[in-house]
């Protein structure tokens, strides 16, 4: 216990000042998006040994890289060619299937397609709804990694106090009914502190509280969802963790599998609804 407090302190410190200076400079969060999404990307090749296969695992990398990243290049926000390095990566797999079928299983091409493609391009939502409103990059942030993170806690405690049903103990055999109710009820309210406290932080800012909850309801369980999946990839390629980055908690991926399917959630929610928006004076 001590060890995960240890780390998850170091790691929320370091979050905090990548947040900080993303709020002064919007290529600073493009930049940690990529690389995070590089680190994630890899703990999930290497959970099936891909990395013992260079020719796959390093453009699966690269592109893992790329895909969110160039978001922020000029002139490519919100037009046509923020699909390119999509469609050239899908390209790529395709052409690797046809010349390296020989030598690498269709399982594991799909396996690293499928991977890469999901994380990356959830990475690259993030990205999207950060560029709309860069002024606002902290309170995206907190709103689509927080919530997940926040049903989980909540959903350990209650489980841990309540917890007799098991959710899907073939799957992941900790968690309970009354655990993922408790991190619901959690992650549902806990959206309007959030955008109270930004509200603060902000000052002259329009916080729709109307529509927080129903994000932080919908986002819960989608974290739900995420998290299960990862876990079922664990178990399919016989492993407990992910990786060791984060000592107590294992890899970047153990910590982000709820958190990757919420940002797009939240974009669609963004798009239809303001959310957070600053004050115009009369």
């Amino acid at each position: 216990m001590k060890t995960r407090l240890i780390t998850a302190a170091i790691w929320m410190a370091f979050g905090y000042l990548v947040l900080y200076f993303s709020e002064m400079n919007s290529i600073v969060l493009g930049t940690a998006i990529a690389i995070f999404c590089g680190v994630i990307c890899s703990d999930f090749l290497c959970a099936k040994g891909l990395q013992k296969k260079l020719k796959l695992f390093i453009p699966c990398v690269a592109f893992a890289v790329i895909i969110p990243g160039t978001i922020y290049l000029p002139g490519v926000y919100m037009t046509p060619l923020m699909y390119i390095p999509i469609y050239v990566f899908v390209l790529f797999v395709c052409m690797f299937a046809v010349f390296f079928h020989t030598t690498i299983s269709v399982e594991d091409m799909l396996f690293s397609f499928f991977g890469v493609l999901l994380i990356a391009v959830s990475f690259g939502v993030y990205n999207i709804r950060s560029c709309a409103d860069n002024k606002f990059t902290s309170f995206w942030a907190i709103l689509i990694m927080g919530i997940p993170w926040l049903s989980d806690s909540a959903a350990y405690f209650a489980g841990s106090a309540f917890g007799k049903h098991k959710l899907c103990p073939n799957i992941s055999p900790k968690k309970t009914v009354e655990g993922a109710i408790g991190g619901v009820i959690v992650a549902t309210t806990g959206p309007l502190l959030v955008g109270y406290v930004f509200s603060l932080i902000y000052g002259n800012v329009y916080i729709n509280y109307a529509i927080l909850p129903v994000i932080g309801f919908i986002n819960s369980l989608i974290s739900i969802g995420g998290d299960l999946l990862f876990s079922i990839v664990k178990r399919y390629c016989g492993i407990k963790d992910y990786g060791n980055l984060m000592p107590g908690h294992g890899g970047l991926l153990d910590r982000f599998d709820s958190v990757i399917l919420c940002s797009t959630s939240v974009l669609i929610f963004s798009q239809y609804f303001t959310i957070i928006a600053e004050q115009v004076a009369a």
